[in-house]
């Protein structure tokens, strides 16, 4: 990797995050949110109908005519936009010493508290219709908060940013003027690698062939049935490309003191960051047709309620290896030894026992399965949060069990396969055992306690070593 330095923005005193775009003064160290607000509100509610009334459009065509739909829309517009206003007019918002205090509520105050000492992470979010105007919506992730309620929305994409950076100078213990930490950015994919990376996923096209093998027997012989049973299955496929594609569209990796910053989106644009120490299991995915170009994907476990992250939707190995390091610091995949299942395996998984394995060193235990998509999954020791050995009547039956290692939740799922009984529980033993002195050894990762540690701020600052 070639990280290009990102100059560190200006510092930006406190008192200027609320930016002209903050709307009418909401008194003494109050602020508001953007005066587009009530519009898109009140147009989220008017879409909220619409598709009620689309759900229900068979039993409402016989009373709904043209003259009552368009009266209909004449009322609820002006009440959409009016709810938008007051909720936008009796919401407010301030940060106080070690906490961001907002008050929202028409009939009902409502009266947050969001600790900064709590907080996993700020994302800034920007839906299509947000987008559109220039605004961003602000998500908090507490422990143990409200994940839908702990927003703010909306605010000007400037606003946001600079609501963000004082928000989690403060959690840091800096100077809430010392504005967003410096970043270099590690990772930028191009557009034409990510719709290659889809066109030779193997699913889409099984998908498309089970289709076509479907309905061109039934359409010869002159029956309908074959489409309608398509359909479903081609919107699917489209589903699924086109939402991989648009969650991945300039996906940029940075590498910054609070943690790995991840921006991309195409129609709702994500900027969140993985704060340090909080990375609990991690994926490499290497699908079959993606191995002839050395192409790997990425994805971690999250201690939060945002738990699961894709670090590299697809990229070169050396760079998923490389970014691994960077996350658990010291560790060398390749250089674990896996062992496979015994011979015995065969009888229950022929084609695919000799590509499972596993292992350990002192840092992290490795699982690794899978012959069209490999997969391989590893935890560090002091992220297992508890040991199972399972069984079913066949794997009894020839004296084998599967040791699961439990992580938070997510798309990372840590599992010894098919091992030996007697190796199986000597397994568990020893991973318990590993388990305990990494969660005595571990040190605690405060929530942007690399800011605080960090090089001073600015264009030339050092990254960190990986």
């Amino acid at each position: 990797m070639n990280p290009a330095q990102v100059p560190a923005p200006a510092p930006i005193p406190a008192a200027a995050a609320a930016g002209p775009a903050a709307g009418a003064p909401a008194g003494p160290d109050y602020r508001r949110l953007h005066p587009l607000t009530p519009l898109l509100r009140g147009w989220a509610v008017v879409a909220a109908v619409l598709y009620f009334l689309a759900r229900n459009l068979q039993d409402l065509a016989r009373h709904l005519t043209p003259d009552r739909a368009g009266l209909g829309l004449l009322v609820l517009v002006p009440v959409a936009l009016g709810y938008g206003f007051l909720s936008w007019h009796f919401t407010r918002y301030r940060i106080e010493e070690e906490q961001l205090r907002v008050e929202s509520g028409v009939l009902f105050r409502r009266t947050r508290h969001l600790r900064l000492d709590r907080v996993q992470s700020i994302d800034v979010v920007r839906p299509l219709p947000a987008r559109l105007t220039g605004l961003a919506v602000l998500k908090f992730d507490l422990a143990g908060g409200e994940k839908d309620k702990s927003t703010l929305e909306y605010l000007s994409v400037r606003q946001a940013a600079q609501l963000r950076a004082e928000l989690l100078a403060r959690a840091a213990g800096v100077e809430p003027t010392a504005g967003e930490a410096p970043e270099r950015v590690l990772f930028q994919l191009d557009t034409g690698k990510l719709l290659a990376s889809i066109a030779l996923s193997l699913a889409p096209w099984a998908t498309l062939g089970f289709a076509v093998l479907l309905s061109v027997p039934l359409l010869a012989a002159g029956s309908w049935a074959g489409l309608v049973t398509a359909v479903p299955m081609l919107l699917g496929v489209w589903h699924t490309t086109f939402n991989r594609f648009a969650k991945s569209f300039a996906f940029t990796l940075a590498d910054s003191p609070d943690g790995l910053r991840i921006s991309a989106g195409l129609l709702e644009h994500r900027h969140h960051t993985v704060p340090p120490g909080r990375v609990q299991a991690v994926r490499i995915e290497e699908p079959l047709l993606w191995r002839r170009f050395g192409w790997a994907r990425v994805e971690i476990n999250v201690a939060g309620k945002n738990n699961s992250a894709v670090l590299l939707p697809v990229g070169p190995r050396a760079e998923a290896l490389e970014l691994l390091e960077r996350i658990l610091p010291g560790v060398r995949l390749d250089q674990v030894v896996l062992t496979p299942p015994p011979r015995r395996a065969r009888l229950l998984a022929p084609l695919f026992w000799s590509r499972s394995g596993c292992g350990a060193d002192g840092l992290v235990f490795v699982s690794r399965k899978g012959l069209v998509r490999r997969r391989t999954e590893l935890i560090p020791h002091a992220k297992v949060q508890s040991l199972a050995l399972t069984q079913n009547p066949l794997t009894s039956w020839l004296r084998l069990a599967s040791v699961r290692l439990h992580s938070t939740e997510g798309p990372v799922k840590v599992v010894a396969r098919l091992r030996g009984l007697d190796q199986a529980e000597e397994l568990l033993a020893a991973q318990a055992e590993r388990s305990r002195i990494g969660r005595r050894t571990d040190l605690p990762a405060r929530w942007m306690s690399g800011r605080a540690a960090a090089a001073p701020a600015g264009p030339e600052a050092a990254p960190p070593s990986a």
